[in-house]
């Protein structure tokens, strides 16, 4: 939410526009409130796009298609007026963040959150379906998560389903990252492709990314019609339940109506949405709540919604805001208006005035928010202020109030640890009126970050860690570039091969070559010295190979991919495999995977003659690498599916709990179960690393019989990143990628320093590895840093 520009319409209809809520491709969303105080979030149409006839008849359609829409999981039309100078759609004033925001700001949500916006979203394509539309455009910046359940918002690029458009034809609308293979392909689209894109947003719920990527649009496309979803991280059974969505036949694909009942049995109609999000959206919600009161309350001191005075436009608007508005309680100025935490609100309750979004619950530790003002001492002018107050601003007018202000309640009890519910019937809990929240603050790092011992800068780097051969560093490319960097200077390649894949997996050693996965069933060995080619072998059309797993012995790599089987005048079919291939002998032994493990990036680790992966019903399990078969398995618990990992004979792997079994018996060694599970998992020396969420942390866990040796707490962390060890140092990435990682001493459990290089790529996360030695390489898009190890 942000102030109106000089330039911003006044009012729209009935509406006098006080703030702006966001911006798109068709032109920009205001926050309005008529004369009773009731809020609206406005879509207004840009000038040069309001001069369009044929975009008038788009726009028109479109205010009949959001019309047509009902249901409780959608933001209903309050108003619109498609013929004026300026056409525009009122809806329903949501309260609450787009689920971009909310990931973004809060990381993913857990396993209950996600199912319960799943069944929220398949009830809103029902909705959607049952008025003969298809919404086309389903994904995270249209999806706002409110106290009481999610909301479906922005219908500029609906379908109706007899095919008629009700968008431009012959231009591809919509978010590349979240389309559905018929979109990407120009077929007929019907509700089957809402199914698919709302696959791709669960996806990005859990793992904070789209479950398809490339270098470039072309290349995402295709990866949405060809390519295998990325579901790595995905919680169970939200694994399975995308991956029927993501599909990529619309009849093979799950119904709204299975989903909704799928992801929520006793039916989203019955469910209790309090508490549904994690607390600290919810909190972000309270905080949004507080400062459109403080909004409102500001509208009714400057006469905006009362006396049709139109003050400057350019003041600043928001809780800490006014007419000479000071710096303010908590070192915030007034004269920025809203602070960016409020940025992310989208929308309210129709019908109900702001004041009355929150409301008390009595209990023993609630506290009760003032509804209306008590006349002698609350009195709130309803004109332009007086003239004293003009210079004193908001501060001034405060203390002349004996009745402390909404939002000085809110910003004390979240001081005092309350958890916050805001919707219909909402309350602000405190758990104690006396007590501070305990809790250890979140330490700073000790030091400063070391130089980069140099700094290469190449294309587009692959998500996948460098591999160390003899003194090098071996990164890959996009562009298919496989780039080795001398560790004591890499500011150039020593050499670069072309010609890999875009596997996300390191290059492997075997024998006397370095082994890369080309393009489809292809298997490249490199010299290590030269980077010439010295072998490329290609396996057929009956596979195509995906990962590469490592070695299993000297001439003999495991791969993760798919068989074809063709049968006379029929499409061929694929299943997943492993495949133990002999690089010699040129010959690919399947190993099957069971039928409920397909489709799961199952991340195997090779130790020995086993290879040791995380199946699809939450158990480590081990196959034998020559013949397959279950030697093995023991339950973990559900959790974020991160690869095992192995010292010596025993492998660790961790879900809910964290286990260490001997890789050849299967015999159970130790268990640790977490309090909220355990997010990634690295060991190095005798020691395990496992990061966790409730508090952010590093944990560091003796190998040999599963005591703790330490916690470390840390800021937010990037549970989906890479976890880095060596003997000296943890490595683990921050939450958000512009702020970097952190070092912490593997001996003390000390957080000793952060680096970042302060760029915001997005999805593009930290990669990071060790030589175990000296050097540290972190990989961030298109730069790769050699720092020291402390």
């Amino acid at each position: 939410m942000e102030p109106l520009d000089p330039e911003d319409p006044e009012q729209l209809g009935p509406y006098r526009l006080v703030a702006k809520l966001g911006a798109g491709g068709m032109g920009q969303v205001f926050l309005g409130t008529d004369h009773r105080g009731d809020t609206v979030a406005i879509k207004a149409i840009r000038p040069e796009l309001a001069a369009n006839k044929n975009f008038r008849i788009r726009f028109r359609r479109e205010v009949d298609a959001a019309r047509a829409v009902g249901g409780v999981f959608t933001a209903a039309v309050v108003d619109a007026d498609p013929e004026g100078s300026v056409p525009w759609l009122a809806t329903e004033h949501i309260l609450g963040p787009t689920l971009a925001d909310a990931v973004m700001n809060h990381g993913p949500l857990p396993a209950e959150s996600a199912l319960a916006l799943g069944a929220g979203l398949a009830e809103a394509l029902i909705a959607v379906h049952s008025a003969g539309l298809v919404h086309r455009d389903l994904k995270p910046t249209n999806v706002l998560l409110s106290a009481n359940g999610p909301r479906v918002i922005d219908f500029g690029i609906v379908q109706a389903t007899d095919g008629y458009e009700l968008t431009q034809s012959g231009v591809l609308l919509g978010s590349p990252l979240y389309m559905c293979p018929e979109h990407a392909t120009g077929a007929p689209m019907g509700p089957a492709s809402d199914v698919f894109c709302l696959g791709s947003v669960l996806a990005f719920a859990t793992t904070g990314r789209s479950p398809f990527s490339g270098s470039s649009a072309a290349a995402l496309l295709y990866q949405v019609v060809h390519g295998r979803p990325d579901l790595s991280g995905v919680p169970d059974p939200l694994d399975k339940i995308i991956g029927f969505c993501l599909n990529k036949t619309p009849d093979e694909r799950p119904t709204p109506n299975w989903l909704s009942a799928t992801c929520l049995p006793s039916g989203a109609d019955q469910m209790n949405w309090e508490g549904w999000l994690p607390e600290s959206v919810t909190a972000a919600i309270a905080w949004h709540t507080a400062d459109l009161m403080d909004l409102q309350e500001l509208i009714s001191v400057q006469g905006l919604a009362s006396d049709g005075v139109r003050r400057d436009p350019r003041l600043p608007v928001g809780p800490y805001a006014a007419e000479g508005a000071e710096s303010t309680a908590g070192g915030r100025s007034g004269g920025g208006g809203i602070p960016a935490a409020t940025m992310a609100i989208g929308g309210g309750t129709r019908g109900r005035p702001a004041q009355g979004c929150v409301k008390e619950r009595t209990g023993p530790n609630s506290v009760t928010l003032p509804t209306e003002p008590e006349p002698e001492h609350t009195a709130v002018p309803q004109g332009p202020p007086p003239t004293r107050h003009a210079s004193r601003g908001r501060r001034a007018r405060a203390a002349d109030r004996s009745v402390p202000s909404r939002r000085t309640v809110f910003k004390a009890a979240m001081s005092l640890g309350a958890v916050a519910t805001v919707g219909g019937g909402a309350a602000l809990l405190l758990s104690s009126l006396g007590e501070k929240a305990t809790g250890a603050a979140v330490p700073k790092p000790l030091g400063p970050a070391p130089t980069p011992f140099w700094t290469h800068r190449s294309d587009p780097l692959l998500p996948a860690p460098a591999a160390f051969n003899a003194g090098t560093a071996l990164v890959k490319t996009r562009a298919g570039n496989l780039v080795c960097l001398d560790l004591k200077d890499g500011t150039r390649p020593k050499w670069t091969y072309r010609g890999i894949s875009q596997s996300p997996t390191p290059a492997f050693l075997v024998s006397d070559a370095l082994v890369a996965l080309g393009n489809g069933s292809t298997v490249i060995g490199v010299d290590p010295s030269t980077g010439t080619e010295r072998f490329s072998l290609d396996f057929g059309a009956d596979f195509q190979f995906d990962t590469l797993l490592g070695k299993i012995k000297d001439n003999s790599v495991s791969i993760l991919g798919r068989r074809f089987e063709r049968a006379a005048g029929q499409r061929a079919t694929s299943t997943d495999v492993v495949l133990g291939t002999d690089l010699r002998t040129r010959r690919a032994q399947v190993i099957p995977i069971n039928a409920e493990d397909r489709g799961l990036d199952v991340k195997p680790v090779i130790v020995r003659d086993r290879l040791v992966f995380i199946d699809g019903l939450n158990n480590v399990a081990a196959a034998t690498t020559d013949r397959g078969g279950f030697a093995w398995r023991h339950p973990i618990g559900p959790g974020s599916r991160p690869a095992p990992v192995a010292l010596g004979p025993t492998v660790f792997a961790v879900g809910r709990d964290l286990v260490a079994v001997d890789a050849a018996s299967g015999q159970l060694r130790w268990r640790v179960t977490g309090d909220a599970g355990f997010a990634s998992i690295a060991a190095a020396g005798s020691t395990i690393y496992c990061t966790t969420t409730t508090p952010y942390g590093v944990q560091a866990f003796n190998a040999a019989d599963g005591s703790r040796s330490w916690f470390c707490r840390t800021p937010p962390l990037d549970l989906n990143g890479t976890l880095a060890a060596c003997p000296h140092a943890v490595f683990v990435p921050a939450l958000e990628n512009r702020d970097g990682f952190y070092a912490i001493d593997a001996k003390r459990g000390r957080l000793l320093w952060n680096f970042t290089d302060g760029q915001d790529t997005g999805v593009n996360a930290w990669q990071l590895s060790t030589d175990t030695a000296e050097h540290l390489i972190a990989q961030h898009f298109d730069r790769t840093y050699a720092l020291p190890i402390p």
